[in-house]
């Protein structure tokens, strides 16, 4: 086999990797029908607990992955990660106990961590510095593609029985054997062969730079403060009466066909913005924040879920494609690892900030917090974009 036939096929296999990496987002829509149904008599922060555990547990399942990666290979990691998340996610529809379902979603959220740095890096590793934009845009849009499966399926299933949100984490299987048939892990004079035409500048090992981290910190920092706006959508589309949980679904459902947008953008935005493309993802992320914290109609949450879809899957590729010129190959992995533990950790702690602005402004609106977490974003996500802009001037 050709090396530009592996080269296609191992793009169907990031394509796959991709569609499966927000799988998480398949609780989303069931949050109020599980406080309401399932456990009425468990307080709502219990209830968020079980979307939430999950993005804690992706932190260690991260770290753990970009680690090990060079060691097991990407498709080792591929069946722990897909077969971890199906097998437990399924379970969970198999017991009424809160805790047993608290390990179960912890488990399925580690599994989903070592995705994370598993796609990130194969899309480093398997195409070199001209062609990643085009692959990073495909791949962003096959995410946004799974996304959006998932919110309105799991919206559907939710209004019959949260139960069925559980069982359908079983779809993880479908891009686990699209890997494990195209993919191949591409040796050493194979990823020299890659870099003929674009080699890459930065060393072989090396210290992780500061920069990285500082990124990790900003986006944990933005989707901290964002992630109000998808834990509480379908709280806000009950207290405000715009619908039940299929409605939610298909409202989250517009976010993650802005990260489809995202991803057909992100091609032709480097290719004209260059270094400037992050800066421009966060103050679109700006915008779409606030269009749904303090705009009271169906159009301003779908505009703002656009806005923000779109700058996500902008910054986030964005800034993982920066790596390949500062970060280290061997520490590459990593890197995106910690990058998408911050993420992680921002999630979990979105739960007890809900919580903790409820209780400060003596507020049952689950649209204050996200207006109290839009503070957070402008300050956190403008910081962000002086410096990043001040560093691509310099690049420059």
């Amino acid at each position: 086999m050709s090396y530009e036939v592996q080269k296609k096929r191992n793009f169907i296999a990031l394509l796959a990797a991709y569609f499966a990496a927000n799988v998480i987002f398949i609780m989303s829509p069931a949050i109020n029908v599980m406080a309401t149904e399932m456990f009425a008599d468990k307080s709502y922060t219990a209830i968020l607990l079980i979307s939430t555990i999950s993005s804690l547990c992706m932190i260690p399942g991260s770290l753990v992955a970009g680690s090990l990666l060079n060691k097991l290979g990407f498709k080792k990691l591929a069946v722990i990660s897909l077969g971890g998340i199906a097998i437990c996610g399924a379970a969970c529809a198999l017991t009424n106990s809160l805790g047993v379902i608290y390990v179960l979603r912890g488990i399925v959220g580690f599994c989903i961590g070592i995705g994370f740095p598993l796609q990130g890096t194969m899309s480093l590793q398997l195409f070199n510095d001209k062609e990643r934009p085009k692959y990073l845009g495909w791949a962003t849009v096959s995410l946004a593609a799974g996304s959006v499966f998932y919110m309105i399926v799991s919206g559907m299933l939710a209004d019959h029985s949260a139960k069925y949100c559980f069982w359908f984490h079983l779809i993880a299987l479908v891009p686990l054997a699209l890997i494990l048939i195209f993919l191949k892990q591409p040796t050493e004079e194979e990823v020299a062969a890659n870099n003929v035409e674009a080699p890459s500048q930065v060393p072989e090992h090396g210290k992780m730079p500061g920069y990285a981290l500082f990124t990790a910190v900003m986006f944990a920092l933005v989707f901290f403060a964002f992630y109000t706006v998808l834990l509480n959508m379908s709280s806000i589309c009950a207290y405000e009466e715009i619908g039940g949980a299929a409605v939610a679904g298909a409202l989250l459902s517009v976010y993650c066909i802005g990260n489809m947008c995202g991803g057909f953008l992100f091609n032709p935005l480097s290719t004209k913005a260059g270094k400037l493309v992050v800066p421009i993802g966060l103050v679109m992320w700006i915008a779409g924040t606030a269009c749904i914290a303090f705009g009271h109609s169906v159009f301003f949450i779908v505009l703002g879920a656009l806005l923000s879809g779109t700058a996500v899957q902008t910054v986030w590729p964005g800034t993982v494609n920066t790596y390949s010129e500062y970060v280290p190959k061997d520490k590459q992995s990593m890197a995106v690892a910690i990058f998408v533990s911050g993420m992680n950790i921002g999630c979990f702690l979105t739960t007890y900030f809900i919580q903790a602005v409820m209780n400060f402004t003596g507020s049952d609106s689950p649209r204050v917090p996200v207006q109290y977490g839009f503070v957070i974003v402008i300050i956190a996500g403008l910081i962000w974009a002086v410096i990043e802009a001040k560093r691509a001037n310099k690049k420059n």
